[in-house]
């Protein structure tokens, strides 16, 4: 299969990837219990001068505001069809724009979780290179004990302590419809940078050592190493040629990494240090039931994914010329 073709049925995946995901999402959200509106009942209720028709109308109301007092089928196709356009619409929460409101939010998560990319991949590649081409030495085993521990260690508990010890800032809660919905904060650049990318490194960091020294000590004992080094040539020379070999099994390893940090460590990380992300934004979406919110989150959420995949082929066809079969 050539590379033209192989892209295009990735790209076609991607888009019913994409429809599957946010069918999935309208549907979960459709048919569960709302709890903001039983939320704003239950208040309601309290007051002794509430009768059931008040109640009723206060459903009404609240479900007309949100378009959903119309038919489910209505409803789904009106809401794919925005995704598709980009007519995002307004947050039922805060009434502002969504789709500057989700995009914004991207760039702030991308602020601290491509430098921490960067940076686990940068100690975790010369580690794992370091340790595979001198197995059983001193510094192999300081090494992998240090990435190992960076990675076993409770790290969010200990950036919040440290940001409560030195008073820096920290988790600030803010009630709007619902009670676990947290506002963001400004803090110092300590708070809102280097935590965040020292956090999500170290995260990473131990899967980059362990993988990485694997496929050195595979590559590493291999005939061409041995000819290099036959040749004379410099144990530079020689890590180039095995990180050019272990670079394939990486990609798909740092790919698949930072889509579960999208989807697990980021909205920790920003509910932790209260950020105002992506995982921040989705969180406070969820538990407010801001399906605009919702719907845009997870529309970027899945095209990072497709995106992310299709980059990833790019990238077989450049370390690997044998991918492209069908061109070369």
């Amino acid at each position: 299969m050539s590379l033209s073709r192989m892209l295009l049925r990735r790209v076609a995946l991607g888009l019913a990837t994409i429809w599957g995901v946010l069918t999935l999402v309208f549907v979960l959200f459709t048919q569960t219990r709302d709890w903001n509106l039983g939320t704003q009942v239950a208040m309601a209720g309290r007051d002794p001068g509430t009768d059931s028709d008040d109640i009723a109308e206060l459903r009404e109301e609240y479900l007309a505001e949100r378009g959903m007092d119309r038919p489910l089928w209505e409803q789904y196709v009106d809401w794919m069809g925005d995704m598709v356009t980009l007519q995002w619409g307004e947050s039922f929460e805060t009434g502002h724009a969504v789709l500057p409101a989700v995009i914004d939010a991207t760039v702030r998560t991308g602020s601290y979780v491509v430098p921490a990319l960067a940076l686990a991949t940068g100690v975790g590649l010369t580690v794992a290179l370091y340790t595979g081409l001198n197995p059983g030495s001193i510094g192999d085993g300081v090494l992998r004990s240090a990435s190992y521990l960076s990675f076993g260690l409770p790290n969010f508990w200990i950036g919040y302590m440290i940001v409560s010890v030195a008073a820096l800032g920290g988790l600030h809660r803010h009630s709007t419809t619902a009670e676990t919905a947290i506002q963001p904060t400004e803090g110092p650049f300590v708070v809102e940078f280097v935590l965040p990318v020292v956090l999500v490194a170290t995260t990473l960091l131990a899967a980059v050592v362990s993988y990485g020294r694997a496929y050195s000590l595979q590559y590493g004992s291999s005939a061409m190493t041995k000819l290099i080094r036959a040749k004379g040539g410099s144990q530079l020379d020689v890590a180039r040629h095995v990180l050019r070999n272990a670079a394939i099994p990486l990609v798909s390893l740092l790919f698949a990494e930072t889509l579960a940090l999208l989807a697990l460590a980021v909205f920790v990380i920003e509910a932790l240090f209260a950020i105002d992300g992506l995982g921040l934004l989705f969180y406070n979406a969820i538990w407010t039931r801001d399906l605009p919110v919702l719907m845009g989150g997870t529309m970027v959420i899945v095209v990072i994914g497709v995106g992310g995949n299709v980059l990833q082929d790019l990238a077989y066809s450049l370390l690997d010329p044998r991918v492209d079969t069908g061109t070369r």
